[in-house]
C-alpha cells in the first residue's frame, strides 16, 4: 500500500504503511498525489443556528481537556462527538446531491488525513487512533485522537480531542513520527502515559474532498474519500439530535430518489482494512 499525498503539495517525504515484523521503516519518498480533500466543518446541531469552521474549532477546543482524558480512559468523562453518516451508492449519487445541495455550498476544502501508531500496535490494539490532518495543503494542520467509535444505524459516537499544530511543522512529522511526542501537547503526553507509546511509526493516509454546506440549520458535510484502491461517498453531519437529523436527511434523499445507506465503517477501518464497505 502506498502512502498518499495531495497533488497539491510538491514532492515531499511522507510516511509509508507500517505492518510489524516485516522490516518497514515506515518512511519513503513520494512523488505524486491522489485525489483531493476537503476541510471539515460540521454543525453544533442547535436547531436554528448553524457553524463555521472556526467556530467549531473552538468548541472542540473548549472541550478538549474532557476528550483527552476520555480517550485515554479516565473516569466519568463523556465528551462525544456525535454524527450522523450517510453512505452515498456511487458517484452519480454523489453528483445528483451535490447539485441538489448547490444553493446552500460554502465551501471546498482539501483535507489530507494521515495516521500513526506505536510500533507494536499500541494505540489500535485499544481502539484508538491518532490522526495528522492538513488542511488546504499547510493552511491548517490538526492532530486528533479519538475512542472508539459506535456506529449503529448511521449515528456515530467516539470520543474526540483536536489541537491544532504549526503545518509547515506538521510535514515533518511524516518522515519523522516521533518527534511528535516532542510537543509540548497535553493531548499527547497524556497519550503516551496511558498506552506506553515511547515512539511512533506512521501507517499512510488518505484524501477527502469535503463540501460545506449549510441546510435546514444545520451544516452537513459532503465527502468524496479517495484511497488507492478506489473511492466512497458519504455524507455526514455533526448534531446533538441525531435520530432528527437523520430522518429528515432520509426524507430528503428518498424524496429526490438518492441512492443510500447507512454507514456501518468508519473511514479509518476502511483505510486500515484496504476495504470499500
Amino acid at each position: 500500500m502506498r502512502a498518499i499525498a495531495s497533488r497539491y503539495l510538491p514532492t515531499v517525504r511522507l510516511c509509508a504503511p507500517y505492518f510489524p515484523g516485516t522490516g518497514n521503516t515506515a518512511v519513503r519518498g513520494t512523488q505524486k498525489a491522489a485525489g483531493s480533500a476537503a476541510r471539515r466543518t460540521v454543525g453544533a446541531g442547535l436547531p436554528a443556528a448553524t457553524t463555521s469552521f472556526q467556530q467549531r474549532s473552538s468548541r472542540r477546543a473548549h472541550r478538549a481537556a474532557q476528550v483527552t482524558a476520555a480517550a485515554a480512559g479516565a473516569p466519568n468523562t463523556t465528551a462525544m462527538e456525535v454524527e450522523v453518516k450517510l453512505r452515498l451508492a456511487s458517484a452519480d449519487a454523489h453528483k445528483k446531491l451535490q447539485d441538489l445541495l448547490a444553493s446552500g455550498r460554502v465551501a471546498t476544502h482539501q483535507q489530507e488525513n494521515f495516521f500513526f501508531d506505536g510500533p507494536n500496535r499500541e494505540l489500535n490494539s485499544k481502539r484508538v487512533v491518532l490522526r495528522l490532518r492538513f488542511y488546504d495543503t499547510d493552511k491548517k494542520a490538526e492532530i486528533t485522537l479519538k475512542g472508539k467509535q459506535i456506529l449503529v444505524d448511521g449515528i456515530g459516537r467516539a470520543s474526540e480531542v483536536n489541537e491544532v499544530v504549526d503545518a509547515v511543522t506538521a510535514r515533518k512529522y511524516l518522515a519523522q513520527p516521533s518527534d511528535m511526542l516532542q510537543l509540548p501537547s497535553e493531548l499527547l503526553q497524556n497519550m503516551a502515559k496511558q498506552f506506553e507509546v515511547s515512539s511512533l511509526i506512521c501507517l499512510g493516509g488518505f484524501n477527502n474532498s469535503r463540501q460545506e454546506i449549510q441546510w435546514h440549520g444545520f451544516t452537513l458535510e459532503l465527502d468524496e474519500t479517495t484511497y488507492p484502491w478506489g473511492t466512497l461517498y458519504e455524507l455526514e453531519a455533526e448534531t446533538d439530535k441525531p435520530e432528527d437529523l437523520r430522518h429528515q436527511l432520509e426524507e430528503f434523499l428518498k424524496t429526490h430518489e438518492v441512492q443510500y445507506s447507512y454507514s456501518t465503517t468508519s473511514k479509518f477501518a476502511n483505510f486500515i482494512n484496504k476495504t470499500l464497505v
